[in-house]
C-alpha cells in the first residue's frame, strides 16, 4: 500500500468560534469527496470514505483524531507538529464535512494567525491504500481501493492547483513566515511577563 495524499480547499473557512480567554479557535469546512475524480486524478467510493469516516468516530470521541501543518512525508502524526484537533465528521452527501479545534501548540498558533490573516487553508487527507486505472471516455483516472486507511488531515497552503504540493521554495516561504510569527509572539508573551512584573512591584512600593 502506498501513501495517499489529496488536497481539499476549505474554500471561505467557517470560523465557529474565538475564545479571546483561551486563545481556541474552532472551525468547518470540506474534509474530503467521493465519486468525484479531484485533481490528483483519483476518485474515492462513497461506501468506502463513509466506512473510514466511522472507523475514526472513536478517536474523535477520545480527543486522539490530531492534524499537522503542511505536507508530512509519511503516515506518522508528529506530535511536535500538531496544529489541530479534528472534533467531528459527518458524510453530507458526498462530502465529508469536518470541525477543528486549532491548538496552542506552535504550529496551531502559526495556522491561527494564518486564517485571521485571510490566507487561503484548504485540508490534506493522509491515508494508505492502493489505486487501480479507470479508462473512461479516454481519460484515465485512478479509482482508490477499498483497502482504503484514513489517517488524518492535515492543513495545508492552497496550491495553484488541486492536489499540487508546495515545491521547496514555497515550503521555505511557509516555514519562513511561521518561524517570524511564533517569535514575534514569543516577544509578546515576553513584554507581558514583564509588564506584569513592573506593575507588581509599583504596587508594592
Amino acid at each position: 500500500m502506498e501513501l495517499i495524499r489529496d488536497y481539499y480547499g476549505f474554500g471561505q473557512v467557517e470560523i465557529l468560534s474565538e475564545s479571546r480567554s483561551t486563545g481556541v479557535m474552532k472551525v468547518r469546512g470540506l474534509f474530503g469527496e467521493a465519486e468525484k475524480v479531484n485533481g490528483n486524478k483519483r476518485m474515492y467510493g462513497r461506501d468506502t470514505l463513509r466506512r473510514e469516516v466511522e472507523k475514526l468516530q472513536e478517536q474523535i470521541k477520545e480527543r486522539r483524531l490530531l492534524g499537522e501543518l503542511d505536507h508530512p512525508s509519511n503516515e506518522v502524526v508528529h506530535l511536535s507538529n500538531a496544529s489541530h484537533l479534528i472534533t467531528k465528521l459527518d458524510m453530507v452527501g458526498n462530502q465529508i464535512i469536518g470541525e477543528a479545534e486549532i491548538l496552542g501548540t506552535p504550529s496551531g498558533r502559526v495556522l491561527q494567525e494564518l486564517i485571521k490573516a485571510g490566507v487561503k487553508i484548504g485540508t490534506s487527507s493522509r491515508a494508505t491504500g492502493s489505486v487501480s486505472p479507470v479508462m473512461k471516455e479516454n481519460e484515465t483516472y485512478y479509482q482508490v481501493g477499498d483497502n482504503l486507511k484514513m489517517i488524518t488531515w492535515d492543513m495545508v497552503s492552497d496550491p495553484s492547483c488541486y492536489g499540487a504540493h508546495p515545491t521547496l521554495q514555497e515550503n521555505q516561504q511557509l516555514l519562513e513566515t511561521r518561524d517570524s510569527i511564533v517569535s514575534n509572539l514569543d516577544k509578546l508573551n515576553a513584554e507581558k511577563v514583564l509588564l506584569f512584573e513592573l506593575e507588581r512591584r509599583l504596587r508594592n512600593r
